[in-house]
């Protein structure tokens, strides 16, 4: 009996076989004769009663394919399913009456059943009768009296519909029934609205849904998220403020507006945002968080621009006053190391940077995490100095103390890059291989592409090219710009129609963009993406030269146009992410 029922199965397993192969061989006679069989030993197999309807409609046999439907709708009691399926057969002989008769004839059948509503639906949606399905899921609504019931699933039609009104009622109802949702939500939301009235139609949904529950947050907190995709942050603010205020918070949720502000280089905004919590008093206990990130908004907002001496030494004057109110201590050891940051790399004050950074390092108390990054940041410092030892010393202590953690990574990647610029590639690009799967994309990434330029230009035993390279980018690192480029030129010179000469460009880019030549350098990454757009540094270049357009050269159509040559050329970059985001605030519709 055993042995039998073995045979059974093999034999089909093998029919399915055939006949899902006839099937992809579009012998669609011979699949219907297969799947007539299978599904006569199997009923309940949707999958053959599927094949098998498509067959019969691939034959053009529609009196035989609503055979089948009714048939299996009589097998198992009228399942929305079969039934819906014979509307679609309707359809598909352009006998269109028909189809909606049937179709409505099923909705008014419909009896205060959640899951029978849902079948209906779900099935209409399959066949495309989407108008149809939300009939169904609002008829459910009212046999089952709940006016929320089935938001989710109403939602994602009228998203697909394209009605944005009836989308954002219904997203909005699911926050009415589950606030932890409001990430998926606001995901969502963040995905299909696309211009100003799509947003004016949330804005006047959410003061609808404010007045309606007063009790609850959820709504003013969908407001400040909306404000802030549309970079209104002084409305953000009022509603933070209210909400602050109401909760006693004494300022937390206010401090947390003003970092979305900053990641979003709107530092106008959270200036004022975070001037707003210190003008609560210094006995409040966000006085000092705020006051220090009040500083750090403006530091960003003056290296962002076309910064003057005077206006750095103003700065870091600033930064010591701070520094003089609030005292040095682990709740001021982020401020320290902002000034010691522009001490090093701004005002070449070195002596007075290295002060500041062992400060740090050697702080009581002082997070374990952020006194890592202090070590980073001071042997990168020692980089640009030219003194190897005490980087190298401080890159391992952090790889050893965070190994296999993003910091670690971090550490590793930068010790590798040293070793790069002092021409030990086989070493480099041993610990660079080992960081492609790093946890990090960032430094999976950057680990990859440093990796490739060594391998690509190791293959042979000629390795002055890569090491004249690695010369002039450890130069440029170190801020020896006029040496980096001569070093750079010779390059040209002595291996003319090199591979390198696109990292060459890339460089000489980076070089003019550090010396504020923002012409000239625009025309490298522009050389670069047109001549090279295909190799590893055409996504780099475009998405510099769109940057370098919108930020330095104040011409947003022409970085529109780059951002879009970006994202039609390059949809699987790293940078891709930011690039629609800048592409969307160009537009005047930003979401982020």
């Amino acid at each position: 009996m055993l042995i039998l029922s073995a045979n059974q199965g093999t034999c089909q397993l093998a029919d399915e076989e055939l006949a899902a192969q006839f099937y992809a061989n579009k012998e669609f006679s011979k699949a219907a004769d297969m799947y007539e069989k299978l599904l006569s030993k199997n009923q309940k197999s949707v999958y053959f009663y599927e094949n098998l309807l498509n067959c019969y409609i691939q034959l053009k046999e529609f009196n035989q394919a609503e055979k089948l439907s009714k048939k299996q709708s009589k097998r198992f009691e009228n399942q929305a399913l079969f039934l819906v399926d014979i509307a679609y057969l309707h359809r598909l002989q352009q006998e269109d009456q028909q189809a909606i008769s049937q179709i409505n004839g099923l909705i008014q059948k419909l009896n205060p059943n959640e899951s029978s509503v849902f079948e209906l639906a779900k099935a209409l949606e399959k066949r495309n009768e989407k108008g149809f399905a939300v009939q169904a899921y609002l008829k459910g609504r009212s046999l089952l009296r709940n006016e929320l019931i089935f938001a989710n699933e109403l939602g994602g039609i009228y998203l697909e519909l394209g009605d944005k009104k009836m989308m954002i009622e219904e997203f909005l109802n699911v926050l009415v029934l589950d606030e932890s949702t409001v990430n998926e939500i606001q995901g969502l939301l963040q995905n299909s609205l696309d211009n100003s009235a799509d947003f004016d139609l949330l804005k006047q949904s959410l003061l609808k849904r404010n007045k309606q529950f007063p009790d609850r947050t959820i709504f003013n907190e969908m407001l400040i998220w909306m404000f802030v995709q549309k970079n209104e942050y002084a409305m953000a603010l009022f509603y933070t403020k209210n909400l602050d205020k109401k909760y006693r918070e004494e300022g937390r949720r206010i401090i947390e507006l003003g970092f979305l502000a900053m990641a979003n280089e709107q530092f106008d905004a959270a200036i004022q945002i975070f001037k707003t919590v210190t003008d609560l008093g210094a006995d409040k206990p966000f006085y000092t968080y705020a006051k220090s990130s009040e500083l750090e908004a403006r530091s960003k907002k003056i290296l962002a621009g076309n910064y003057t001496q005077i206006e750095l030494q103003t700065l870091a004057n600033e930064y010591n006053l701070v520094l003089k109110e609030l005292g040095r201590n682990p709740n001021t050891a982020v401020t320290i190391k902002s000034l010691a940051n522009l001490e090093a790399y701004y005002l070449n004050h070195y002596q007075t940077a290295i002060q500041l950074y062992e400060e740090l390092i050697n702080m009581p108390r002082i997070d374990r995490i952020l006194q890592a990054t202090i070590k980073l940041e001071l042997a990168d410092f020692y980089v640009m100095k030219g003194e190897v030892w005490e980087a190298l010393l401080l890159y391992g202590q952090v790889d050893k103390d965070f190994l296999q953690e993003p910091l670690g990574q971090e550490a590793k990647l930068r010790n590798a890059k040293l070793s790069y610029y002092l021409g030990e590639f086989d070493w480099a690009k041993a610990q660079l291989d080992v960081l492609k799967t790093a946890t990090t994309q960032l430094i999976a990434n950057n680990a990859l592409e440093l990796s490739l330029l060594i391998q690509d230009n190791t293959i042979d035993s000629i390795l002055e090219p890569l090491q004249l390279f690695a010369h002039a980018d450890l130069n440029f690192v170190q801020k020896n710009y006029i040496r980096a480029l001569e070093i750079l030129d010779s390059l040209i010179i002595l291996f003319p129609q090199h591979a390198l000469t696109d990292d060459i460009l890339f460089k000489k880019a980076q070089i003019f963009t550090s010396t504020k030549n923002y012409e000239k350098a625009a025309s490298y990454y522009e050389k670069v993406y047109k001549d090279f757009g295909s190799d590893i540094m055409g996504d780099n270049a475009l998405y510099e030269l769109a940057k370098l357009h919108q930020k330095q050269l104040n011409n947003p159509k022409e970085a529109l146009k780059y951002y879009e040559l970006f994202i039609e050329n390059y949809a699987g970059s790293f940078f891709l992410t930011d690039v629609r985001k800048q592409y969307r605030i160009l537009r005047g519709d930003q979401i982020n």
